[in-house]
C-alpha cells in the first residue's frame, strides 16, 4: 500500500512538471534589411509595433519562407540577442510556426 501511494506521489509530480509548449508571441516578418552597416542585414519582424531583425539561417527547426510570402505573419517565442550588435534589436528565435 505504502509503495502504491509512493508511486501516485511522485507521479504527481511528473505530470505537474509537464506543460505543452506554446508559443507566446505573433509578428510579421515585413522584409529584408539591406543596408549596407556593419550590424545590419538579416529580415525586419514587427512584434507588438516593434521593428526586431534576425537571420534567416538562425531559424531553428526547418521553417523557411521565400521574400515572394512576406509580409509573413507567424507566431514565435524570442528573445533579445546579446553582444555588439545587441542595441540594434536583433532578436533569437527559438520557435516559429505560420499563423
Amino acid at each position: 500500500m505504502k509503495t502504491i501511494v509512493l508511486l501516485l506521489f511522485i507521479s504527481t509530480f511528473f505530470l505537474a512538471g509537464c506543460e505543452k509548449v506554446k508559443v507566446e508571441h505573433t509578428g510579421t516578418i515585413t522584409g529584408t534589411d539591406a543596408r549596407m552597416c556593419v550590424c545590419c542585414g538579416g529580415y525586419f519582424i514587427d512584434i507588438a509595433g516593434t521593428d526586431y531583425r534576425f537571420e534567416k539561417s538562425g531559424l531553428p527547426g526547418n521553417f523557411t519562407f521565400t521574400d515572394q510570402e512576406l509580409p509573413l505573419t507567424v507566431e514565435l517565442d524570442w528573445e533579445l540577442k546579446d553582444g555588439g550588435c545587441a542595441g540594434f534589436n536583433w532578436i533569437s528565435i527559438s520557435k516559429i510556426r505560420r499563423n
